[in-house]
C-alpha cells in the first residue's frame, strides 16, 4: 500500500515539474537502467541525484548552480514512513505524503514556492554547479524527499522552477505506467530557456555612413513568461530594453523617425499600462533609449514576440575608421523573482571614411604645396559635396564619408602651378561580412586602379585603421610671364607691333598687284 501511494505521489510531482513555458521549463526525469535491481522493497539507505542542464535545443549548459534541501526523511526501521524535517514543519504542517498525492499541478507549484521561501532562510544540504557537460551531481543522499532549487542560471538564461524529487523513485515516474522496481540513482534533465534578443541594421545600408545619415535599427526579443511568484513583489516583475549610443549617433523619436513597439506583430501604443519610453541623447554609459514594460502588461503577454524599431542620426562627432560608432543594446529582466539582472550586450557598429589630399611638387626637391583648392563631387561628377584648401603641409581632408564613388576637382592651383586638367576618381569600397554589413576596413581605387600601398610620403595610399584614403597629387609649374610694367613686356609689344606692320604691308602689296 505504501509503495502504491508513493508511486501515485511521485507521478503527481513529476507532472508538476514537467510544466513548461519561457521561464517554467520541462523537467523530464529518467533513471539509469543499470542502477537498480528488480526490487519490490526498499533495501538501500542512500542514493544520488544527477542533473543534466541543457537549453531548448538540447545543448549542455555550464555554470548553472543548484542547492538541495531535504524536506522529508524516510524512516525504514519500523514504520517505513516519511517524516517531515523540523526546519520545514511550519510550511508542511498541514501536508502529509498521502495528501500530496491528490494535489493539483497548481497546488504543487505553490507548495514548491512556499518551500523555496523557507529554504532561502536556511543553509542548503548541498550545492553544486554544472560542468562543461552540463552535469550536476549530488552523491550519498539519504532516502527522502528533496527540494531542488536553481540558484544561478547561466548567463542570459532564466532560472528554472524549483521542484521536488524523491529518492528512491519507482521506475514509472517518467511514463506513468505501473512501477516494478526502485531507482536509487535518479537523473533529471532541467531545461533553461535563453533570454534571446537580436539587434540589426534594418535598412539597405551596408553600415557605412556619412554625417546626417539616419540609421534604422531593429531589436527582436520575447516577453518573459514569468510564473506567478514573479508578480506582486516589492521589486516588481521587470523587462526593460536599453540602447546606449556613442556620441557619433543621436537617438531619434519624432513624427518622421518614430520609435515603434510591436508585440505579437501588433503595434502597441505607449502608455502607463503598456510601456514607457525615455529617448534622449546622453554622454558616457547612460542609456539613450530606455523602454520599460508595465508589470501587468508583462503578465498578460508572457512569451509573446517583441519587435522594436528606431533610428539614430550620424552626428559631426562620428569617428572614422575601424573603431566605428557603436550602440550597445541590452535587456534588464528578472532572472529570479524579485531580482534583476542584465543580459549581455548586442553591439552594432556603423563606419565612416575620409578622403585626404596630399598636394606636392617634385620640381627642385619634393615639397608640399599650400593653397590648392579642391571641390569634392558626388558620384555623378556634378553635385558639390564640400570644398577645402591645402594647409602648410599640403594636406586637406574631407571627413566622415560613407563608402562610394567620389571625384576630386582642383579649382585653384598654388601660385605658379597649373591646374589639374581632369577630375580624379576615388572609390571607397567597404569590406563587408557575411551579412553584407561593413567591417570598418575598405578597398581603395583611384582612377579605376586598386591601391595597395599603406605608407610613404607623397604616395597615394590607404589607412584602414583611421579609415582614410590618402590621394597624393603632384602639380607642375606653368609658363610665367614677366610682371606688368617691366622691360620684358615692352619688348614683347614692340615685336608684336612690327609683326602687325609687316603683315599689313604684304596685304597692301598683294592688293595692288591684283588691281
Amino acid at each position: 500500500m505504501k509503495k502504491k501511494r508513493m508511486r501515485h505521489l511521485l507521478t503527481v510531482i513529476v507532472s508538476a515539474a514537467m510544466m513548461q513555458g519561457l521561464f517554467a521549463y520541462a523537467l523530464p526525469l529518467m533513471a539509469k537502467e543499470t542502477s537498480f535491481q528488480q526490487e519490490t522493497t526498499i533495501t538501500q539507505t542512500s542514493g544520488s541525484l544527477t542533473l543534466h542542464e541543457h537549453d531548448s535545443e538540447g545543448n549542455p549548459l555550464a555554470d548553472a548552480s543548484y542547492s538541495i534541501y531535504k524536506i522529508m526523511r524516510f524512516e525504514q526501521e519500523s514504520t517505513s514512513r516519511f517524516v517531515i524535517e523540523e526546519a520545514f514543519q511550519d510550511v508542511l504542517k498541514n501536508v502529509t505524503p498521502d495528501a500530496l498525492g491528490s494535489y493539483s499541478t497548481t497546488q504543487l507549484e505553490k507548495l514548491s514556492q512556499q518551500l523555496t521561501i523557507k529554504a532561502e532562510q536556511l543553509p542548503p544540504l548541498a550545492t553544486a554547479t554544472s560542468d562543461g557537460s552540463g552535469t550536476v551531481s549530488f552523491k550519498d543522499l539519504k532516502l527522502g524527499y528533496y527540494l531542488v532549487i536553481e540558484t544561478k542560471a547561466p548567463n542570459n538564461y532564466i532560472l528554472g522552477k524549483p521542484f521536488l524529487i524523491a529518492i528512491p523513485s519507482t521506475n514509472n515516474y517518467q511514463n506513468h505506467e505501473e512501477g516494478s522496481a526502485w531507482i536509487y540513482d535518479v537523473e533529471a534533465y532541467p531545461k533553461n530557456e535563453i533570454v534571446t534578443f537580436d539587434k540589426t541594421i534594418t535598412d539597405a545600408s551596408d553600415g557605412s555612413v556619412k554625417i546626417g545619415d539616419y540609421v534604422a535599427y531593429q531589436i527582436r526579443t520575447s516577453m518573459p513568461d514569468y510564473d506567478a511568484s514573479f508578480f506582486g513583489n516589492p521589486t516588481p516583475a521587470t523587462f526593460i530594453i536599453i540602447d546606449t549610443m556613442e556620441d557619433g549617433l543621436a537617438i531619434q523619436n519624432d513624427a518622421k523617425h518614430p520609435i515603434t513597439v510591436k508585440v505579437n506583430d501588433k503595434e502597441i501604443a505607449e502608455g502607463p499600462t503598456t510601456y514607457r519610453i525615455r529617448a534622449e541623447n546622453t554622454a558616457g554609459e547612460e542609456a539613450d533609449l530606455h523602454i520599460s514594460f508595465a508589470e501587468d502588461f508583462i503578465k498578460e503577454n508572457g512569451g509573446q514576440p517583441i519587435i522594436v524599431t528606431y533610428e539614430a542620426q550620424v552626428t559631426e562627432k562620428a569617428k572614422q575608421g575601424q573603431e566605428g560608432n557603436q550602440n550597445a543594446a541590452s535587456l534588464q529582466y528578472n532572472h529570479k523573482a524579485g531580482e534583476i539582472t542584465n543580459s549581455e550586450k548586442a553591439i552594432v557598429k556603423v563606419y565612416s571614411f575620409g578622403i585626404q589630399v596630399e598636394k606636392f611638387t617634385n620640381e627642385g626637391k619634393p615639397q608640399a604645396l599650400k593653397g590648392a583648392d579642391f571641390t569634392l563631387l558626388a558620384a555623378d561628377g556634378k553635385e558639390v559635396l564640400n570644398n577645402a584648401s591645402t594647409d602648410d603641409k599640403g594636406i586637406l581632408n574631407f571627413h566622415n564619408l560613407d563608402a562610394g564613388t567620389y571625384y576630386l576637382k582642383e579649382t585653384k592651383s598654388p601660385t605658379g602651378y597649373t591646374l589639374l586638367a581632369e577630375l580624379i576618381k576615388v572609390e571607397i569600397i567597404a569590406d563587408v561580412d557575411s551579412a553584407k554589413k561593413a567591417t570598418g576596413s575598405f578597398t581603395l581605387k583611384v582612377n579605376d586602379k586598386e591601391i595597395t600601398d599603406t605608407s610613404g610620403t607623397f604616395i597615394t595610399k590607404l589607412d584602414n585603421d583611421r579609415g582614410i584614403a590618402s590621394i597624393a597629387i603632384e602639380n607642375h609649374k606653368g609658363f610665367t610671364l614677366p610682371s606688368t610694367g617691366g622691360t620684358g613686356i615692352t619688348l614683347f609689344l614692340v615685336i608684336a607691333s612690327v609683326g602687325i606692320l609687316v603683315i599689313s604691308m604684304v596685304m597692301v602689296s598683294k592688293s595692288r598687284k591684283q588691281a
